[in-house]
């Protein structure tokens, strides 16, 4: 063998987990314990420090990556290690999907009224051009140069665990980081946790729980394995103190999509029901604390007093406690075993008679029924005006100010983060009616995209997420990190339905999406 071949063969051995992957492991570490718990002055700036906070270490991360993909480029070039595929050969339809979503963006910015507010979203949540551009290069350098570290989720959980039980303490008014001082009872009642928003703390539960409910029920050490467990439980319960229905929109469909995905297999089966057996316990636990504190805490909704104060919800935990043991003593008799096929179709069909149920009682009360009163969990069937905090009345105009928009504006949008201009005319009606005096975000991401992208931006944002759920389930069977990584997208997908998109949360959103891709692109 030449000098020159071992050179070689010693370079790809070398480079199975080198610098580069290291430096993503090191950003992710970052990004999910010291992003989420930065902040400078309360929740007064918290936006812009998650901002600022994601813009150093993503631009840190590329430039660095920049470095050294140039430096082994020159290294491969000097012993004659070429890459076998042009880089462009390796392209998937969503790096095509997001390579156009950021094309359509920059016209959107170009040709917008408000080409400097466009570019760094301003007159909105910062969601700007140079954001989404941002969240293309995070894209790029995870997806291609990621490579496994666990240590990098078990870390991660330890900094989500501090996030979730400041957001329980502060539900109670116990304020350890001092971050209500000062504030009026509304900032109070409203934020929570180092996150802001009661609505973004249920995004951010949206993007870390079911990552950790998946990590508990697939990884092969028990000692984080029990502590991705109390951190879904723990998670979970903090989902509940947000006192957002958008977290319930998201979470529920994962859990029923994670039992239709396990329900041949009896070992992950019996996880499943630990899982929801322990969350289930920490709402009721919620309910003692409660009870310790007087009953001293900010009040919750109808869909979480179901869990905490509903004594039927007693059942419904007995029974998947019961389910855990059947099912661990199955295991146990038999070994490995699976459930007939029949299993997966029962569910199916089970899930889509409650399908037909749910939208059966929204055609109903929206266009039959308008007038019985309706209250609690049964109020969300009647869509109109007052709907979601009158998000009835801002998804409504939306869609007006979408066909009034001309075909420039259908196309590709007032502008990145321009909905407050595009919205404007209907502020004096807003404030008449609801008393608010205005609005900068559609409080549905779809609908903020369509007005503010336009028709082909809005198109090419669902495919690069439909595109990448896709090739990461199909990519589960070889490597479960795909669905560890997907989780969270799919349930950040179904919550922005009627949440926002900020650099608080959406950032987690993006980074997810590359890990799954990396995962899918057969990189770990």
């Amino acid at each position: 063998m030449s000098k020159k071949n071992k050179v070689k063969i010693q370079s790809v051995k070398a480079a199975k987990y080198n610098a580069s992957n290291a430096m993503i492991n090191y950003y992710l570490v970052l990004i999910f314990t010291a992003f989420p718990l930065f902040f400078t002055n309360k929740f007064s700036n918290i936006r812009h420090d998650k901002l600022n906070a994601f813009l150093v270490l993503s631009c840190t991360l590329v430039f660095v990556e920049f470095i050294i993909f140039i430096v082994s480029h020159f290294e491969r070039k000097r012993v004659g290690d070429f890459p076998e595929e042009k880089w462009y050969k390796q392209l998937s339809f969503t790096d095509y999907a997001f390579g156009a979503l950021i094309v359509l963006y920059i016209l959107s910015t170009v040709f917008s009224k408000y080409p400097l507010e466009s570019l760094t979203g301003t007159q909105g949540r910062n969601n700007g051009l140079l954001l989404f551009i941002v969240y293309f290069l995070i894209y790029i350098v995870i997806s291609r140069f990621y490579y496994f570290k666990e240590y990098v989720f078990a870390l991660a959980a330890c900094g989500c665990l501090v996030v979730f039980l400041l957001g329980i303490l502060n539900f109670f008014f116990i304020d350890p980081l001092g971050m209500y001082a000062g504030y009026s009872e509304k900032v109070a009642e409203d934020f929570t946790s180092t996150i802001g928003n009661k609505n973004l703390m249920s995004a951010f539960c949206c993007l870390t729980v079911p990552a950790f409910l998946l990590l508990f029920m697939n990884t092969k050490k028990s000692v984080l394995r029990y502590l991705y467990l109390v951190v879904s439980a723990v998670g979970f319960t903090a989902m509940l103190c947000a006192d957002s229905e958008s977290g319930f929109l998201g979470f529920v469909p994962i859990l029923a999509l994670t039992l239709l995905y396990y329900s041949r297999n009896v070992s992950m089966l019996r996880k499943f029901f630990v899982a929801v057996s322990a969350m289930l316990l920490c709402a009721k636990l919620l309910r003692v604390f409660s009870f310790v504190m007087q009953d001293v805490e900010k009040g919750f909704g109808t869909m979480q007093t179901l869990f905490i104060y509903n004594n039927k919800s007693f059942i419904v935990l007995a029974v998947t406690v019961l389910v855990s043991v059947g099912l661990y003593l199955m295991e146990r008799k038999n070994g490995v075993l699976e459930l007939p096929r029949t299993v997966p179709f029962v569910l199916i069909g089970i899930y889509a008679l409650a399908l037909i149920v749910l939208i059966s009682l929204f055609v109903n009360y929206t266009f039959v029924d308008t007038e019985s009163k309706l209250g609690g969990v049964m109020s969300f069937f009647r869509f109109d005006e007052k709907w979601g905090t009158h998000r009835g009345y801002m998804w409504i105009k939306s869609f007006e100010i979408f066909k009034t928009s001309g075909i420039k504006n259908a196309l590709i949008g007032s502008g990145p983060d321009t909905f407050y201009s595009a919205f404007s005319p209907y502020f004096s009606e807003l404030n008449e009616r609801f008393g608010n005096s205005s609005t900068n975000c559609a409080h549905n991401e779809f609908l903020n995209y369509l007005i503010t992208a336009g028709i082909l931006g809005l198109a090419a944002y669902i495919s690069v997420f439909v595109s990448a759920i896709i090739k990461a389930v199909k990519s589960a069977k070889e490597n479960y990190l795909a669905l560890v990584f997907i989780a969270p997208v799919i349930c950040y997908f179904l919550q922005s339905v009627v949440n926002i998109a900020t650099p608080i949360t959406t950032p987690l959103l993006f980074v997810f999406l590359a890990l799954s891709q990396a995962v899918a692109r057969k990189k770990i």
